[in-house]
């Protein structure tokens, strides 16, 4: 049984609310680039940076709305999505965290593991393999599934092998250290890891009623910080996908501080 797939229902206040502003921000984008597929994918990048906080910081709801409006700043800087990219990333997280309910199948490692090797060959970059497999040591380690774990974890390890060695599919980005973007990005997404350790206390339960272990939403919210930051140094990553990125880690960690004030 597929189980990645989560429902959004419509009757849920939070839903309609970010279908809502779903909406609102492609025809804003509309109006404001003129162009109306811009507007769209403006608009839908706005729902992915909700969908992508939601697997991040799943115990708190509104946090996922402090990381959309964030990214509204993609309406001022709009050039284009890596769609492809962030639905892989969304995948991913949601395998390990399972906030589903549904323990690890075959269909899910092997749908995510088919995205990690088409975005590798794709975009001739073993750094996308990197994620999954440290996905997979985590199931082997909490010895949940571990024979699909190791099946799966051994295989995207062999594709990185040749990938890395024999085609020469990983290499550095010549970034400037001292570049405020840089400097940014990478204290953000290591401040982000002190936060998401305190974040990880708060209990939190799956769509089926059953509380989220704190080792796998950690885990989960690592896997994303480490992701982004070898997009970052490896990938020639967009500005309107890294927008969206760091709008989920800013948003999470100031709700997270605004109910830590609020309830002092």
């Amino acid at each position: 049984m597929f189980t990645l797939g989560r429902k959004i229902d419509p009757g849920y206040k939070t839903n309609q609310i970010i279908i809502l502003m779903t909406f609102f921000t492609a025809g804003a984008g509309w109006m404001y680039t003129g162009d109306f597929l811009s507007g769209l994918s403006i608009g839908l990048g706005v729902f992915l940076t909700w969908a992508l906080s939601r697997e991040v910081d799943p115990r708190h709801e509104y946090s996922a709305f402090a990381a959309a409006a964030l990214s509204l700043l993609n309406l001022f800087y709009y050039d284009s999505f890596q769609f492809l990219e962030i639905a892989w990333l969304l995948l991913l997280l949601r395998m390990t965290t399972s906030i589903t309910g549904k323990k690890l199948t075959i269909l899910d490692a092997v749908l995510v593991l088919s995205l990690t090797t088409f975005l590798s060959f794709s975009e001739e970059n073993s750094v996308y393999l990197i994620p999954f497999i440290f996905s997979m040591v985590f199931f082997i380690l909490i010895k949940e599934k571990t024979a699909i774990a190791w099946s799966a974890g051994g295989t995207a390890l062999g594709l990185f092998i040749i990938h890395t060695i024999f085609l020469n599919h990983l290499v550095l980005n010549r970034v400037d250290v001292t570049a405020p973007l840089t400097l940014v990005t990478t204290s953000l997404l290591l401040l982000s890891l002190i936060v998401f350790w305190f974040i990880s206390k708060a209990e939190c339960e799956d769509d089926n009623g059953n509380r989220v272990s704190r080792a796998r939403l950690l885990t989960t919210q690592v896997l994303f910080s480490l992701t982004i930051l070898l997009l970052f140094l490896f990938t020639d990553l967009g500005l309107n996908n890294l927008i969206i990125y760091l709008s989920v880690s800013i948003g999470v960690m100031l709700y997270y501080i605004l109910l830590k004030l609020l309830n002092k």
